[in-house]
């Protein structure tokens, strides 16, 4: 027998062994990709449905607080209160702004004030919205939710909560985002699990058939890992006898631990401080809170709410580079000080929420030393050297209240810190007389 065909016999016997091996892994891969766009389409429209709707909520929170009073039309001027807010959009942009989503106020069917503009750039007010599903349900005073509404020739997923004089519905707010926009994100994590499959199929055809059981254990521990992923559960770890393997599918594990670490990164980090970002801070806030109840409330927790002084001087004079530049340092100082005591969270702009799973009074102390290291740290950017001061409102978990009411009642003594002269600390009084 000639070399070529002895050559010809090996390569049709390993074409041979390889599609036996491929074709069902390829099966298997085909169902596991699409098991997990399944599960990461869910997973995110879930979490789009609870981001919207926080925003929705917020967003008449945010107002009802600013413009207190009667919501009331004035021919074609919109009222709050006594404040004319017709066509006075700086809160709703920075809302706007800070969620990434776009907000509209209708007043009945009408839309008053909205961030959604049409080609020419101009604001879409005074347009209407037709659905009878969601008037219905406004005017029953419901919520409503729905992944295809249409506005100016774009469907968006959508969310509506009522918007109410009392306990009279007068009007509804609106949060949404393109069903463009949630594609892009979608087919983005579709590709990157599609490439780890691709990784882990080019790696079965090349091993023998003897190592299948273990390969077929692996494939799923990946599957299992990544279908975390889809659930948005960050905290499951790959298993380390993935991690250890030195052939193709430890590459597609530490490739996917890689992918859950960006996407970890992404949803739940502010990409300027490291820090948690507002969404990531309130599921870590409503961790320390679960386990402060599962102690009896042994377990204390403790929030202090704190806002940088004069920063949109130091932005204005100096420039958003400098700010950008203040805002990391006294991130470190927040990391060096919570390590093993609880959370720094950027809570938006300027502010920041600290959380502790301290007492109250190991709690303000820490507070304290990071305010006089904060004061006696020297910035310094290109030739200027300038210094930082900081208000914080700080208080404690009482039983069964929600994270809205905590960190409101930070926020309320914060303010109180800012009209008070700022540089300080406000404690909460409700602590000391009980």
């Amino acid at each position: 027998m000639s070399k070529s065909e002895k050559r010809r016999k090996s390569t049709g016997l390993f074409l041979s062994l390889s599609a036996v091996m491929a074709v069902p892994i390829l099966v298997l891969g085909i169902v596991l990709v699409i098991m997990g766009t399944k599960s990461v389409s869910e997973g995110m429209e879930l979490e789009i449905q609870k981001a919207l709707a926080s925003t929705a909520r917020e967003t008449a929170a945010l107002y009802s607080l600013s413009y207190p009073g009667e919501i009331h039309m004035e021919g074609d001027r919109f009222f709050m209160g006594d404040t004319d807010l017709t066509k006075e959009y700086t809160l709703l942009d920075q809302i706007s702004e800070n969620t990434g989503n776009e907000i509209s106020i209708f007043y009945g069917d009408t839309r008053i004030l909205t961030t959604i503009a049409d080609d020419t750039g101009e604001r879409i007010v005074h347009t209407t919205s037709k659905d009878p599903n969601i008037l219905s349900a406004i005017q029953m005073g419901n919520e409503y939710y729905s992944d295809r509404v249409y506005i100016n020739g774009q469907y968006y997923y959508g969310y509506y909560v009522p918007l109410k004089n009392k306990d009279e519905i007068c009007g509804m707010i609106f949060a949404g985002m393109t069903n463009e926009s949630v594609r892009v994100s979608v087919s983005t994590i579709v590709t990157k699990i599609m490439i780890v499959f691709i990784i882990a199929l080019l790696a079965v055809v090349l091993i023998a058939s003897h190592f299948a059981g273990n390969i077929v254990k692996a494939l799923n521990q990946i599957r299992t890992y990544i279908g975390s992923l889809a659930e948005n559960n960050f905290n499951t770890k790959m298993p380390a006898s993935v991690l250890k393997r030195t052939d193709e599918l430890g590459d597609m594990g530490r490739h996917a631990q890689e992918v859950g670490e960006t996407l970890r990164t992404l949803i739940y980090k502010d990409p300027l401080t490291r820090l948690y970002n507002r969404r990531a801070g309130r599921i870590e806030l409503s961790k320390y809170i679960d386990l402060a109840e599962a102690s009896n409330y042994r377990k204390k927790v403790v929030v202090a709410l704190g806002d940088i002084d004069f920063f949109k001087k130091i932005n204005d004079t100096y420039g958003h580079d400098c700010g950008d530049l203040v805002l990391t340092k006294l991130s470190d100082i927040f990391v060096k000080y919570m390590d093993n005591n609880g959370i720094p969270i950027r809570w938006g702009g300027e502010e920041f929420l600290l959380v502790f799973k301290a007492d109250y009074q190991t709690a303000y102390e820490l507070v304290d030393n990071m305010m006089d290291e904060i004061r006696k740290n020297r910035f310094e950017y290109e030739d200027t050297t300038f210094h930082v001061t900081m208000t914080f409102g700080i208080t404690e978990y009482r039983q069964k209240e929600s994270i809205e009411e905590i960190v409101k009642r930070a926020d309320d003594l914060l303010y109180k810190g800012k009209t008070g002269g700022r540089n300080q600390i406000v404690e909460d009084d409700d602590i000391f007389s009980k």
